[in-house]
């Protein structure tokens, strides 16, 4: 343990100097001279009002809060905000329902007391946003996007606040921050000054792609930061369902030791999470069914097509998949594929059977995963392959149906799964929409 925490802290460091040396700001998102979005969301911030803080610098991020906002419509048919603080403990400050005019909620997040905290419990606000704003009750619309904004200057500290050490708090912190994302919130992420986890940070955010970090407070005036946050915020459109045709998809995941952590795997799981939110899943005749299969030295049918009859229940399923360690043995992946992924379905063969492998390197035994895999598409089963770190192409194009340019998909590494999801989506869409 005391090795894991030295790495950490190391880590950190470097990445701290990278930042203060290579630049005042880094930024992972994509800039644009766009001060408006057209796009309507339910968007929430959650804003830090820890002491490490200090007045003058909460008073600087509720006028960052506000000045994003200036470039929304806001109302009853339009977007909602909402607002959670947090430090010891969070505090929803108002939901989806209290505001209807864009003047209403930016006096509104002036009024926001600074509550100058001792601890930084960034979970509890995470767990807040699930269980107490994208919900009904709170003015949550099922066919808005779900966004997410959270704004820190530390990590997550449960101080004396909550009974738990140090590092089950960054424990909480991720698996809450799973679960936001599990359940189709896409998650931004600024962490300002020297003190910020940017590890914890990324892993909170929904990819790298969507966290950004700044020098110290006074750069949140910058107006590059702001429309650099906004274009990216508005363009998390929804997916909407395409085509409303049924469809079997059974996804691959690679839990080899490679991987080489658990939130690793977890970016996997989110990846599918986020994937499936743009599709009616249940057991209908025009409903698409999920199925998920892990592999490492051993692979196993996590569930089946036939396993859940709605998103809700799918997703916490996700939740639920064990991290192993071991080998890479991609055909046996294939041969659960075979054998009981599709072997027991039902449905006319007119509906179309796709598998999605997932994986970070190379197949451990390739001489069986070639001949597994010409008999997965002797039998009709549409493959596409995602690689991501050190994986073979050559493997990713031999697995997946041809054309290669529309079937295989390429990434840096996990934290980037998310630049090809909605990529992936729709050439499934389309492969469904030609059934």
């Amino acid at each position: 343990m005391e090795i894991i925490k030295k790495y950490f802290y190391i880590l950190s460091w470097i990445l701290l100097y990278i930042g203060r040396t290579k630049s005042q700001f880094i930024f992972n998102l994509t800039e644009s001279t766009s001060t408006e979005c057209t796009k309507d969301a339910d968007l929430v911030f959650l804003i830090d009002t820890s002491r490490s803080l200090g007045l003058r610098a909460y008073q600087k991020e509720l006028q960052f809060v506000e000045r994003v906002l200036e470039g929304y419509e806001i109302g009853t048919n339009r977007t909602k905000v909402a607002v959670i603080t947090f430090s010891a403990g969070s505090r929803l400050e108002f939901d989806f329902n209290r505001y209807n005019t864009k003047a209403d909620v930016l006096q509104g997040i002036r009024n926001i007391p600074y509550t100058d905290g001792m601890s930084t419990t960034i979970y509890r606000a995470l767990e807040q946003a699930r269980r107490e704003v994208f919900v009904p009750e709170a003015g949550d619309r099922p066919s808005f996007k779900n966004l997410a904004v959270i704004l820190t200057d530390g990590e997550t500290n449960p101080g004396s606040f909550d009974p738990y050490s140090f590092l089950m708090g960054k424990t909480l912190t991720r698996q809450e921050a799973n679960q936001l994302k599990f359940h189709g919130v896409e998650v931004f992420g600024i962490g300002v000054g020297h003190r910020v986890d940017h590890v914890e940070m990324v892993g909170i955010s929904s990819g790298s792609k969507n966290y950004l970090r700044v020098g110290d407070i006074d750069d949140l005036e910058s107006s590059r930061l702001f429309k650099i946050l906004l274009n990216n915020v508005c363009a998390s459109s929804l997916r909407q369902p395409c085509n409303n045709k049924p469809a079997d998809v059974i996804f691959m995941v690679d839990k080899s030791s490679s991987l080489g952590s658990v939130a690793n795997f977890d970016k996997e799981l989110s990846f599918i999470a986020r994937f499936v939110d743009g599709f009616n899943i249940g057991q209908g005749p025009r409903d698409v069914r999920v199925g998920v299969i892990s592999f490492s030295t051993d692979a196993q049918l996590e569930f089946g097509l036939s396993s859940y009859n709605d998103k809700s229940s799918l997703l916490n399923a996700l939740l639920n998949i064990d991290f192993s360690l071991g080998n890479t043995y991609t055909h046996k992946a294939f041969e659960v594929l075979l054998n009981q992924g599709f072997s027991t379905s039902t449905r006319p063969s007119t509906v179309p059977r796709v598998g999605v492998i997932m994986t970070d390197g190379q197949s451990t035994n390739p001489y069986k995963l070639e001949d597994i895999i010409m008999k997965v598409k002797l039998k009709g089963i549409e493959i596409f392959s995602i690689g991501f770190g050190s994986v073979d192409v050559t493997e990713l194009n031999m697995m997946a149906t041809v054309p290669d340019h529309t079937h295989v998909f390429v990434v840096d590494d996990v934290h980037t799964l998310d630049t090809v999801r909605d990529e992936l989506y729709l050439e499934i869409c389309n492969l469904i929409g030609q059934s």
